[in-house]
């Protein structure tokens, strides 16, 4: 006996060693097979965000480096090339630069505080030309060639940023799939070892069962040594049936505060890799296969990320290198479940139970209501559904998996239809699907109208929406409940920084604060003496600005400021200075 227990112990220790070795490999050979970048910044690398973060509808494309909490500081060009697109956006990216290399790379440089010089002065001639704030600019090779160490912009807080920093990203030119920038060079000290919060379980099917019931489990963790964890106060968890998991995990990377998201993330059954996701690279096609992989009803109730090892069938992230996360149990089986989440550095934390086969019980499962719809992912079975003046149409494989997706109707004061639902806010798509619904006759010729979500708590979104056939339509992502509103207020516009008639002299610009409550700001322009200059819009801080440049004339001028909302509802605003 105590022979097979030497023989057992160090099997499994010989596949642990295997297993790391099989990870350094990797992570080892990514170093080695692509070029070595400089830092994009001259401070030490700290991050806010890793590469391929598994976020709510999309995968982070790049690392966030912390810019030391200001704006300000110098970017440079992390190896040869020339500038082959610039972006400028109140949302997104905001001021971004992309740097096409000689090596078959292409890296991105986003929510930049300003632009070079020479780049920025290009740029304001385009805006001036279209004019037009919001820019798209792609570039020959020979009008913005770069060296590295090049200073290309000053970083900043522009676009849909949540605070200073730089946002880096790599990707193939040819593919533009992003890639992990760790594997170009980039050195930061880190022994922290991933964090695991908790872990989840889930009967699947109509047969399967966990702890007496038909609902997921969610456990708490204790933390033991070397970052070992196991469930709070018990060992086992018992089942049966077909039974699947979830981890929900942060990784701290050195010396930085903030949770970001580890390298692996690991599913071991009875000691064999059943399930595994590397952040290494992905497509622009696939970030929405990240809500399939999240639970995604669990985040959207608790705002906590459990990652499933469930792959549903229209599930096709790269990312996901093996997908048998899941396990049939009868009674008497008993299977070792243990995750396994390790960062870019190798540091890597475990968490551990027991998944114990108990007999069949009966359970009371919840009947199936004639307004719920099977839909086939497939788009075989109810991809276009119709209830009374309320329209849902799909395309195939709009869904991850076959679904019964609820629906019904009722009636609400200040609407311009019934409201409808379909399905709820814990569901998701991977496509846009379309939306119809006819409006009352009375509101029938109405341009103001548009398609609102409403949910739970009744708080009123826009979807916006056009009308078409005698119904508005929209494509969207949402489900839930929806219905058609009137928009009949026009946005707000304000100078904040001076006053009607006012000495500008000692001003760099001219500022207002412009909103709008419902459908959006959807157009804003600025003219002085009815000739348009450059507004830039920073829509975070509702700021609409004009920096003085050669249109601004000594003397008087007549300040106009038009913004315009989803619907077409117009403010204007006049207004003299003195300059």
């Amino acid at each position: 006996m105590p022979n097979i227990l030497l023989k057992f112990t160090t099997m499994t220790k010989l596949r642990s060693l295997l297993v790391l070795l099989a990870m350094a490999v990797t992570v080892g050979a990514a170093a080695q097979t692509y070029p070595q970048y400089r830092n994009p910044l001259d401070i030490p690398i700290m991050l806010s965000a890793t590469f391929a973060e598994i976020r709510p509808n999309h995968v982070h494309a790049g690392l966030d480096i912390r810019t030391q909490s200001v704006e300000g500081k110098k970017v440079y060009a992390v190896a040869d090339g020339y500038i082959s697109r610039i972006g400028v956006s109140p949302y997104g990216y905001g001021n971004v630069l992309y740097i096409t290399h000689y090596d078959g790379f292409t890296t991105v440089y986003a929510h930049l505080q300003r632009f070079s010089s020479d780049v920025a002065k290009y740029v304001k001639q385009y805006q001036y030309k279209n004019k037009k704030y919001t820019s798209q600019i792609y570039l020959d090779a020979d009008k913005f060639p770069v060296k590295r160490g090049d200073v290309i912009g000053i970083s900043g807080n522009s676009g849909s940023s949540g605070g200073p920093h730089l946002h880096f990203e790599i990707r193939h030119t040819g593919s533009e799939k992003p890639v992990n920038p760790m594997f170009f060079g980039y050195k930061i000290e880190d022994n922290v070892r991933p964090t695991i919060l908790g872990v989840s379980v889930y009967p699947l099917g109509d047969e399967s069962t966990l702890e007496g019931g038909i609902n997921p489990k969610y456990y708490s963790l204790a933390e033991g040594q070397k970052g070992k964890y196991t469930l709070k106060e018990r060992e086992y968890v018992h089942g049966n049936g077909e039974i699947s998991f979830g981890v929900c995990t942060y990784d701290m990377v050195g010396a930085s505060t903030n949770k970001n998201g580890p390298y692996f993330y690991e599913l071991y059954l009875d000691d064999e890799l059943a399930f595994q996701v590397e952040a290494d690279s992905f497509s622009y096609s696939e970030p929405r296969y990240v809500n399939s992989l999240l639970d995604y009803r669990h985040y959207k109730e608790k705002k906590s990320s459990y990652v499933r090892t469930d792959v549903d069938p229209n599930n096709h992230l790269r990312m996901i290198k093996k997908k048998n996360g899941t396990v049939k149990v009868a009674e008497g089986d008993t299977v070792k479940v243990c995750f396994k989440i390790t960062d870019y550095a190798g540091n890597s934390s475990t968490a551990s139970f027991k998944l114990v086969g108990v007999a069949p019980v009966e359970v009371e499962r919840p009947e199936r209501r004639r307004s719920e719809y099977f839909v086939k992912a497939d788009g075989s079975l109810n991809n276009n559904i119709t209830i009374d003046d309320f329209n849902v149409s799909m395309e195939d494989n709009t869904l991850f998996r076959d679904e019964w997706i609820p629906t019904g109707q009722r009636d609400e004061a200040g609407c311009c239809s019934r409201i409808y639902r379909f399905g709820d806010e814990g569901m998701t798509t991977f496509k846009k699907f379309t939306v119809r619904i006819r409006p009352e006759e009375k509101w029938a010729y109405d341009k103001r109208m548009y398609i609102a979500s409403i949910d739970k708590n009744g708080k009123v979104s826009s979807l916006g929406g056009t009308m078409k056939n005698g119904c508005m339509e929209v494509k969207t992502y949402t489900m839930g409940e929806y219905t058609i509103k009137i928009d009949s207020v026009a946005p707000t516009v304000k100078a904040s920084n001076f006053k009607n008639g006012q000495a500008v002299n000692a001003l760099k610009s001219l500022r207002f604060k412009i909103s709008d409550d419902m459908t959006g700001i959807e157009t804003y322009d600025i003219y002085l003496d009815d000739v348009w200059v450059l507004g830039k819009y920073d829509a975070k801080n509702d700021l609409l600005y004009y920096e003085f440049d050669e249109k601004i004339k000594k003397g008087t001028d007549n300040v106009k400021v038009v913004v315009t909302d989803g619907v077409g509802n117009t403010k204007t605003l006049k207004v003299k200075v003195v300059y």
